[in-house]
Formats: C-alpha cells, structure tokens, sequence
C-alpha cells in the first residue's frame, strides 16, 4: 500500500477463489510516425502497483490493466509479457506490439497475517 511517494507495509493474508482462475490476456499496439506523432491510440489507463508489479512499461501497464478489466479479476498472477517493435524508413515510421499473458483469480477475502512480520 502506498500514499504518495511513500511505502506502508502491512502484512495480509488474502484468501485467493483459485477454483475460479482463469486464463487471462491483452495486447497494446502503437504505431507513431517521425518519433512523436501518435497514430494509435491506447489511452492512458494503466495499472501500476507500488508492490506487486514494479517497472513495467507504459504500454506493460497498459496491457496489463487492459487484461484485469476485460476479465474482471482482483488480481493477475505471474503476467509475462512479450513485445515486438519494428521500425520503417530509417526509424520515421514505427509500430510495437505488447501482449501479456497470466492466470486472473479473484480475492475473496483479507485477514490479518497472524504469523507476524517478517525479518529484516
């Protein structure tokens, strides 16, 4: 959990309805011309977390919102990403492709962790 720029760090548990999992994906395609004209659009929903998926890419963030809001999941459990990037006319025209792929599960509930707080 985060406010700002700063950290909090609870300890949960997260009771995960893995009955119910299921294969989730999303791609994000981009095309620009000359390096700043966009010629497709993405928008800017993008899911970020300061904890659970840290550095992703715009367009990673992108797809990944993308696949948890298409299949409606709390959470998308082991996403890995695969990105094509090709360029034309010495660089004036480019296009990318970001697919992401995962399991999509749904939290259906949160306790306290009772075995305490990790070691630092």
């Amino acid at each position: 959990m985060s406010l700002g720029n700063n950290n909090i760090n609870t300890y949960v548990e997260a009771d995960l309805d893995y009955a119910n999992a299921k294969k989730v994906q999303a791609s994000v395609n981009t095309a620009t011309l000359f390096g700043f004209i966009q010629l497709e659009r993405n928008g800017n929903k993008t899911l970020k977390s300061a904890n659970r998926y840290k550095g992703l890419s715009k367009r990673e963030a992108q797809a990944l919102y993308r696949a948890k809001e298409n299949a409606d999941v709390d959470i998308i459990l082991e996403p890995e990403f695969e990105t094509e990037k090709h360029s034309w006319f010495f660089g004036a025209y480019r296009t990318s492709s970001t697919k992401v792929k995962g399991w999509g599960v749904n939290i259906k509930g949160i306790q306290k962790d009772q075995h305490g707080v990790p070691n630092r």
